[in-house]
């Protein structure tokens, strides 16, 4: 691998654009060319049309680079803290902006859209920005498509719901008041 990459492989990068690269190299048509050879060489991955990645980094902090600014929550986050065994059958971020649905190494990505005053609760944990526990259910009541009933019915009794409640809105508290009630 070349300097640039090895730079960010040690700054903990997931993923990056063709634009980004070729403005580092000095040579933007010799970029895309530079990219293609590591790739053949099973150095780099091509995840969408001009984003690259590295062959070890992980779907979930990949799709966090592309969607960034962007955290992984909701059911996805549940999963990774160990507060269901329902394994979720996409990855699903947090955005602060209109959320999109798109496909990187084999998996779907779903963005959901949440209040810019409720960007926050989520930490970088290994390269990769998850929420907390107690955000992540939060995120999943707010959002009522984003989870199934049963994964938050398996998380209630491993966080502190108290811990959750200044990140509910009208709508999440409504749904706490279900699932408290059941």
């Amino acid at each position: 691998m070349d300097n640039i990459l090895d730079e960010w492989v040690k700054s903990g990068r997931h993923a990056f654009r063709t634009r980004e690269y070729a403005a580092l190299l000095g040579k933007p048509a010799y970029a895309r060319l530079v990219l293609h050879r590591l790739k053949g060489r099973g150095e780099l991955l091509q995840v969408r049309n001009g984003w690259w990645t590295f062959p070890k980094s992980i779907p979930e902090a990949v799709a966090c680079e592309i969607s960034a600014p962007a955290y992984l929550s909701f059911h996805s986050a549940l999963y990774l803290h160990g507060l269901t065994t329902q394994i979720p059958n996409l990855i699903q971020v947090a955005v602060t902006r209109f959320g999109k649905k798109y496909s990187i190494m084999g998996r779907e990505v779903k963005e959901y859209k949440i209040e810019k005053s409720r960007f926050n609760g989520f930490s970088v944990r290994d390269g990769l920005p998850l929420a907390s526990p107690e955000k992540a259910f939060a995120d999943c009541l707010n959002v009522p498509r984003s989870c199934p009933d049963v994964v938050l019915t398996e998380a209630i009794g491993k966080i502190d719901v108290k811990k959750s409640k200044p990140w509910l809105s009208k709508t999440g508290l409504r749904r706490l008041g279900r699932f408290l009630n059941d």
